[in-house]
């Protein structure tokens, strides 16, 4: 037989059985023609009926990913008695799991489509935050969840990325007065901006650390003082124009300082 015929007939999308089907096919390389049709949100009685009566009268092969236990068991016997191919691709491991585990199911529709959806979110806002980090892009700042402001060394990147793997787009712009924001980010309207502070001793240290691992000389503009806190006081003119919601990350772990803007996303 140089020809197949393959139903999918799921209660959601359908891409579970799809993506079992084509890692299945490239085993069969030699298979001519391929006709795969895929019957998606079938939730009705008499639509799941005409499919299984058109995949007999097509000899085709009939694949589920049906949640409904009346579906499933209304689809074996249709099957066994009309002698039509039949996988389904569910209930047989729902009911192993369910065994192994003592667990009962969810028995949701779509539930792993909800879940490749948070995957996708995920990345897609991973991406964003790379791409507006350290002041990379000022432009579309409305699509991020979130604008991170601050001077060095108040976590901004850490804070950003671990965001991001949690769903929120951000952006983050450092704060160095010699090279101020640009005016388009303060006509942007809308934008959820957090401002990051810290005490100048308290950076300073910080400062002075990296300054040594990165074997550079110990005194330098950088660490030094009097100039955090010009930065600092910048930083303070900024957060006000931009009406942020400031956050002093002194001695505050990543997670402790997602939580308050996770917090006020929220709201």
């Amino acid at each position: 037989m140089d020809d197949l015929k393959i139903y999918v007939i799921s209660d959601s999308i359908g891409e579970t059985a799809q993506r079992m089907i084509q890692a299945t096919l490239t085993q069969f390389p030699t298979i001519e023609t391929i006709e795969i049709k895929k019957f998606s949100f079938i939730h009705d009685k008499e639509s799941f009926v005409n499919i299984l009566n058109l995949a007999k009268k097509n000899h085709a092969i009939i694949v589920t990913t049906i949640v409904d236990e009346e579906f499933n068991a209304f689809a074996r016997e249709f099957c066994e008695r009309e002698g039509v191919s039949y996988i389904d691709y569910m209930t047989s491991l729902i009911h192993v799991i369910q065994e192994h585990t003592g667990l009962d199911p969810l028995m949701e529709r779509g539930a792993f489509r909800k879940l490749d959806e948070k995957y996708f979110k995920r990345i897609e806002a991973m991406e964003y935050s790379v791409k507006y980090d350290d002041g990379k892009n000022f432009t579309n700042l409305q699509e991020a969840d979130a604008v991170i402001v601050g001077v060095s060394r108040t976590s901004k990147t850490p804070l950003s990325m671990y965001l991001a793997n949690k769903g929120y787009k951000i952006a983050n712009i450092p704060l160095v007065p010699e090279s101020p924001i640009p005016e388009e980010v303060y006509r942007q309207k809308g934008l959820r901006v957090f401002g990051l502070t810290a005490s100048p001793d308290y950076i300073a240290n910080i400062r002075t650390e990296r300054v040594k691992v990165l074997g550079l000389r110990q005194e330098s503009n950088y660490n030094n003082l009097k100039r955090i806190k010009q930065e600092l006081s910048y930083a303070e003119e900024v957060f006000q124009r931009l009406n942020a919601t400031v956050i002093n990350t002194e001695y505050k772990s990543i997670e402790e300082s997602a939580f308050y803007i996770e917090k006020y996303l929220g709201k």
